[in-house]
């Protein structure tokens, strides 16, 4: 055996499939091909210009050098002090941290609180990163398999009957990505019951929780219950209600504990956030909200225009319109066995993935990526003419299937 092996945990990691289809269709533009990307996992949009003005004035003011690691007071009060107003919680500034990114706290999280051979419920479909961030804490992800018919809502009973004697935490992602589900609120509430009777960790990733439709309730999975703030971490970021996606600011609220042991793991890999990157959050924070009605009326109809679309195409099966996010997560089991102008046969989500990026110059993410080799997401955070012209592309491509 070589010295200069790479360790067993990263040979078993697969790289981020999501990431993997975005630098595809990059490659395929930078070929000159007119790539329609409808992969993207961000809005379209722009940060608020507080957030814009703060970051300048940061810099102007020479905010350039190292922060403290749990953030700085300024950002971890005005956290603090959001929930504490919009979901009457009882949270302090020492109970904030910020993190780059969603992403790093789950990622602090999984390190923090797990030990080996310990096991974490979540739910497929599932955010890609869940698995691999567990694996890599030598945790084991129990996962639960949800249902495009029923709304991709998690099923209690099923959670009641996975939970052992090595269960230490149920991770919650409401609304889901990838499939826009929206938690019911009798659902969540009988989790934290089950978290509650099992004294067990909830996690619960709340990154789209501004992002809802239909007046679909989405609460904090912490407000449900006095029990319950003291045993959910909460995980959010600016990237997706902000359109802040590059800025890697994101925080989680949790018991001081947790705080103080996800420090510890992100003093010894990144340090704190960049302190240009966190005035800019705070600024997006504070600023008024009004600006966010627009954007949910437009991604509205682009929700609606998407799936009108597919729901016209033989093969994709939509379901139930989700409640949330900016994605749509469609069944494409009903292409299966359909042969290719090249003579293949699709059999799965990857390969049909696969035939409409290479026939219909459209991207769209395969479900295997998320736990449901069934389906595919694609999102509707683009313009309405490239989402139209997606649509044409995708039934055209299908149209030559036999």
């Amino acid at each position: 055996m070589t010295a200069k092996r790479l360790s067993s945990r990263i040979e078993a990691l697969q790289p981020s499939a999501t990431l993997a289809i975005k630098a595809r269709a990059a490659e395929l533009r930078r070929q000159g091909l007119d790539i329609i990307d409808l992969s993207a996992g961000e809005p379209d949009g722009v940060p608020p210009i507080e957030a814009v003005e703060a970051a300048h004035k940061a810099i102007d003011d020479g905010k350039h050098t190292y922060t403290p690691v749990p953030g700085i007071p300024a950002l971890r009060e005005a956290i603090a002090e959001l929930y504490c107003s919009r979901w009457g919680l009882d949270v302090g500034p020492s109970q904030v941290m910020i993190t780059m990114g969603g992403k790093q706290a789950l990622f602090n999280l999984a390190q923090s609180l797990f030990d080996p051979g310990d096991e974490v419920i979540l739910f497929s479909p599932y955010w890609v990163s869940y698995p691999p961030q567990l694996q890599l804490a030598q945790a084991k992800p129990v996962i639960l398999r949800t249902r495009p018919e029923q709304g991709f809502q998690p099923d209690i009973d099923e959670i009641r009957t996975a939970i052992g004697p090595r269960t230490r935490a149920i991770l919650v992602n409401s609304p889901s990505n990838p499939s826009g589900c929206v938690v019911e609120r009798h659902r969540l509430e009988a989790i934290a019951q089950l978290a509650k009777d099992h004294d067990l960790w909830l996690i619960s990733d709340e990154i789209y929780d501004a992002i809802t439709y239909d007046g679909a309730e989405n609460p904090c999975l912490a407000s449900l219950s006095d029990d319950a703030a003291t045993r959910t971490i909460v995980v959010n970021a600016v990237s997706k209600t902000f359109a802040m996606t590059g800025w890697r600011v994101g925080w989680i609220v949790a018991p001081e504990q947790v705080v103080r042991a996800c420090s510890k793991i992100q003093g010894h890999s990144t340090s704190g956030v960049c302190e240009v990157n966190q005035r800019a959050a705070l600024a997006a924070i504070s600023a008024p909200r009004d600006f966010l009605q627009p954007i949910l009326v437009g991604l509205d109809r682009r929700r609606r225009l998407l799936a009108t679309a597919l729901s016209a195409m033989d093969g994709i099966e939509v379901g139930p319109l989700p409640q949330g996010a900016f994605y749509l997560f469609p069944s494409v089991a009903g292409l299966f066995g359909c042969r290719t102008p090249k003579g293949d046969v699709l059999t799965s989500a990857l390969e049909v993935a696969s035939y409409l990026l290479d026939e219909a110059k459209v991207a769209v993410v395969p479900g295997e990526a998320f736990g449901e080799e069934r389906c595919v997401r694609i999102s509707y955070a683009t313009r309405p003419d490239r989402i139209e012209q997606g649509a044409a592309r995708i039934a055209a491509a299908l149209s030559h299937l036999q």
